[in-house]
């Protein structure tokens, strides 16, 4: 047997999602007593490392032969674990994959049980005087489609909107971290009568965040998302300062988004070029999955591909969802990238941002990165263009308010709303 190296999390639920991450091995040697690094033996191969992974074919590289190598394992969010190691005929070496910095510990066990709200006991717990919850979770329906413009009103209600909202969780003494999981729900037809949802997160009635929500996105088996919550300290101010995150727990999908949010285009490419990231878009797209569309989209609209190619599908991803405005955004700057000032590409891409705005804030943030840029360009092509300057600067409140490193979209509501933070 060729040696190995398997490729595996830490023991308890620390590193969090699994994810697909980029190896690459290459041989050393020596050159005159000097070490020498050969060609790859893999270059930027998709390991899968996560929970209950162990001994999976997917996290299993087989060399060549035995020998020294020096070996790279690339996170999404551009951290790198590089070390060397020495390998016997027929070994199997395992390599530990620490949880990248980005990743949300999640706290096994809270010293307090966690008050999962069932919908019919809402109603009872609102009539009882109970003590402010350490945090509280909330998901809030949007009722009609709000612009950006609009977005700000909605901001200024959450905490009236999340009194009538399903409570997913309510932790009177939570620990420094924390992590729930959020259930699947199925959607017939997003074309028809969809309604946003927005997951509230409230520490110790202050410090509002609002995560833009991919609710009725499904994955077989298990549950698509998990929340991750960390606070700075348990008691006095920084306790009800909460950082939040909302976790994809699809590997191929969650690992390229992640990849995405920082435009990272080439790893996030290699992610959907693999034989597992195809088998998944494939899935996704009979399933009918308008948020894995439009991360597709996206990753197309940062890329070099061919808009003649795909520019039915896009235009058909954004016309068909409404209420989404990521499929205009990705198209937009697509025809920004191709098209020059004044030409027929750019008057369809002001079009196609503004009708986003109209539809509000993008569910990632990727997109609203590339919104602010696009109406940036076009403002400067056109400083007169008062629509283009009047949607720029509300793109650029949320912007400003939101948590870059996040894949979804999510804002720090006091922020946006220029209220005090302490």
């Amino acid at each position: 047997m060729n040696p190995r190296i398997i490729f595996e999390a830490p023991a308890g639920e620390s590193f969090g999602p699994a994810r697909e991450l980029l190896c690459s091995v290459w041989p050393l040697g020596k050159n005159n007593e000097q070490i020498s690094i050969g060609e790859p033996t893999f270059s930027n191969h998709m390991v899968l490392v996560g929970p209950h992974q162990a001994g999976d074919e997917a996290s299993v590289l087989e060399l060549p032969k035995p020998g020294a190598y020096l070996i790279e394992v690339g996170y999404p969010n551009g951290m790198s674990l590089r070390t060397t190691a020495s390998i016997g005929d027929g070994e199997q070496y395992r390599l530990i994959v620490q949880n990248p910095g980005s990743v949300l510990p999640s706290s096994s066990a809270p010293r307090s049980t966690v008050g999962l709200v069932p919908r019919v006991l809402s109603a009872t717990l609102k009539g009882i005087h109970l003590k402010a919850p350490d945090i509280e979770v909330r998901m809030v329906m949007q009722s009609h489609v709000r612009s950006l413009q609009d977005l700000r009103s909605l901001a200024s209600d959450l905490r009236d909107l999340a009194t009538a909202a399903d409570c997913l969780a309510r932790i009177p003494n939570a620990d420094l971290s924390f992590s729930m999981p959020l259930p699947g729900a199925r959607v017939i037809d997003f074309r028809e009568s969809y309604q946003r949802r927005w997951l509230v997160v409230e520490g110790n009635g202050r410090h509002h965040t609002m995560v833009a929500y991919p609710f009725g996105w499904r994955k077989q088996g298990d549950d698509a998302f998990s929340l991750a919550m960390r606070r700075r300290a348990i008691k006095g101010a920084e306790a009800t300062k909460w950082s939040v995150a909302l976790r994809l727990t699809d590997p191929v999908y969650g690992s390229l988004i992640e990849y995405l949010t920082r435009q990272d285009v080439q790893s996030a490419s290699d992610v959907s070029g693999s034989l597992r990231g195809q088998a998944t878009m494939l899935l996704y797209e009979k399933e009918n999955n308008p948020f894995a569309a439009a991360a597709a989209a996206y990753l197309f609209a940062l890329g070099r591909g061919d808009l003649e190619q795909r520019r039915e599908w896009m235009l058909n991803l954004s016309n068909w969802y409404g209420w989404m405005p990521d499929g205009a955004i990705a198209l937009a700057w697509k025809l920004l990238r191709e098209g020059r000032r004044g030409s027929n590409s750019w008057i369809e891409a002001r079009k196609l941002l503004l009708l986003a705005c109209q539809r509000g804030l993008p569910y990632y943030t990727v997109g609203l990165h590339i919104l602010v840029e696009a109406l940036t360009v076009l403002s400067f092509a056109d400083p007169d263009d008062t629509a283009i300057r009047s949607a720029l600067a509300d793109a650029r409140a949320a912007d400003v308010a939101c948590l870059r490193g996040e894949p979804f979209t999510t804002l720090q509501v006091s922020r946006y709303l220029g209220l005090p933070t302490q």
